[in-house]
């Protein structure tokens, strides 16, 4: 409910305007009510409405008055002015101090209702913003203030987070996601969606009525869908982990923490799971024959392709054959197998002249069963798959070559540089050594400054662009951080740097 304050030094017109407002919308309640602009000040020191009406002649101070004064002080609350026709030129003064619209007096029902109409679509707008930044600002770990929690007072907030078995996840957008869950939603229930860390991460809060009939149920309903929604773009396997319900904003970083984590340890390539938070993993799985290639080993098996490591890249490759020809998986179900994981592992890294399925296809077609357990099948997919180069990537020149143009490519995404180095087979301290050696500063320092090339680029490209906004979308939390480490490569603030740009 939204409250009303009314500025009228008439009696009978402020219950006039009273009953209208609250006859014609169940959004509106009045609160309180002055005579003039000054008994108006006073009682905002004390009550604080969301829309104010307010007429224009006044005695002590008018209504011109009183927006000048509250406008110093809010320049966000909507004010709607009552006033006559002879006054009709005294409100249109009022309307470049932003008030909101104007009634003629006598004020009509019809025109009451407009304007709540169109008052309540504006501040509801306004409170799903303001909803959407605190929940992005809890999702990212920021420190908010307490009173925050009133906005989600009696609700129950919960979270699901969903893995695609390939980047081709990024194919969903959000707010399409978003369109098409919320048809699936009951009365009371809202949903919000966002892309996480990479674009095969999906993060969606459900904010739902506090102890509601079926609030698990509906969350894992939901679930569903949204696994449902991501394969049918993604062409790929999706795991949701859901999260239990939370009731304060704080709790949320935690709780994304803790799925992300679920997801590394129980996520599975191959096939499709829902994974609930806190739930006992079922004994039957350990011998599933699908659960044998973990997020965790499938980004390893990425980094490999990615910078050219084929040696490493075979030998897990034929370690992972080896364990699902043990499962004694049928032969369709095997082919399928390795082509989703060819798919998820080199998805843009592969020649670009190769159609991976025909080539597991006829690799698949000139082997014997026998000879799939020897290293003939990895054989042949690398000589179709890989793409050679005149640069041996074995070679510590080729390791920092490939991995550079990697990074370059991805430079919107936080990397751990030890991950980066496991994933090729070398030691973190190594890594970074040969990065020193070949691009002149060690590899963490060598990530932050291509994040502030990227950040220089978007700033070119789009001068509207605000530092806030180019911070997020190079995943920095915090804005203060993002600015002085651009002005400690470029020597200047982020916008001191698009005001040089605007001077040549």
């Amino acid at each position: 409910m939204y409250r009303v304050m009314v500025v009228e030094d008439e009696p009978p017109l402020i219950r006039d305007i009273r009953y209208e407002i609250e006859r014609n919308s169940s959004l509106f309640r009045v609160t309180a009510t002055a005579i003039n602009g000054a008994d108006a000040l006073r009682k905002l020191e004390e009550e604080t409405p969301d829309v104010l009406f307010t007429d224009i002649r006044m005695p002590v101070m008018d209504g011109l008055e009183l927006i000048k004064a509250i406008r110093q002080k809010d320049p966000e609350l909507p004010f709607v002015i009552l006033s006559g026709y002879r006054d009709f030129d005294y409100a249109k003064e009022a309307l470049k101090y932003q008030a909101y619209d104007y009634l003629l007096k006598p004020v009509s029902p019809d025109d009451v209702r407009k304007v709540l109409a169109k008052l309540g679509a504006m501040l509801e707008g306004r409170k799903e913003q303001r909803k959407r930044a605190l929940l992005l600002s809890a999702l990212h770990g920021e420190q908010l203030r307490d009173e925050s929690d009133g906005l989600f007072a009696d609700r129950s907030l919960g979270l699901l987070l969903a893995l695609c078995g390939a980047a081709s996840g990024a194919e969903a957008s959000p707010a399409d996601l978003e369109s098409e869950l919320a048809t699936l939603t009951t009365p009371g229930t809202t949903l919000r969606v966002w892309s996480g860390k990479t674009s095969s991460e999906k993060i969606v809060i459900v904010d739902e009525d506090r102890d509601g009939d079926g609030e698990i149920a509906e969350r894992e309903q939901l679930a569903k869908s949204l696994q449902r929604l991501l394969e049918a773009r993604s062409g790929t396997t999706v795991n949701v982990a859901i999260g239990a319900p939370v009731a304060r904003l704080g709790d949320i970083a935690g709780s994304l923490g803790s799925l992300r984590d679920l997801l590394r340890r129980r996520a599975e390539h191959g096939v499709s799971k829902l994974i609930l938070e806190n739930e006992t993993p079922d004994a039957s799985e350990a011998g599933s024959p699908v659960t044998i290639l973990t997020n965790e080993r499938l980004i390893s098996l990425r980094s490999m392709v990615h910078l050219h490591q084929k040696s490493l890249f075979k030998a897990e490759l034929s370690s992972l054959i080896g364990e699902w020809l043990s499962a004694q998986l049928p032969v369709p179900d095997f082919t399928a197998l390795v082509k989703r994981t060819l798919h998820a592992v080199g998805k843009g890294y592969w020649r670009r002249d190769v159609d991976i399925d025909s080539v597991v296809d006829e690799s698949m077609e000139s082997v014997t069963p026998n000879e799939i357990w020897s290293d003939s099948l990895i054989e042949r997919l690398e000589v179709a798959l890989f793409v050679e180069n005149s640069i041996s990537r074995d070679s510590p020149e080729g390791v920092v070559s490939k991995l550079d143009d990697y990074l370059k490519a991805n430079s919107h995404r936080n990397f751990d540089p030890k991950e980066l180095a496991s994933g090729i087979g070398l030691t973190a301290p190594y890594l970074s050594k040969l990065f020193k050696q070949y691009r002149g500063m060690p590899l963490i320092e060598y990530l932050a400054y291509l994040k502030i090339e990227k950040a220089k680029q978007l700033i070119r490209s789009d001068p509207e662009l605000l530092a806030k906004e180019i911070g997020e979308m190079l995943r920095f939390t915090d804005p203060f951080y993002f600015s002085r480490l651009f002005k400690k490569f470029e020597g200047c603030s982020p916008s001191e740097y698009r005001k040089r740009l605007e001077k040549r």
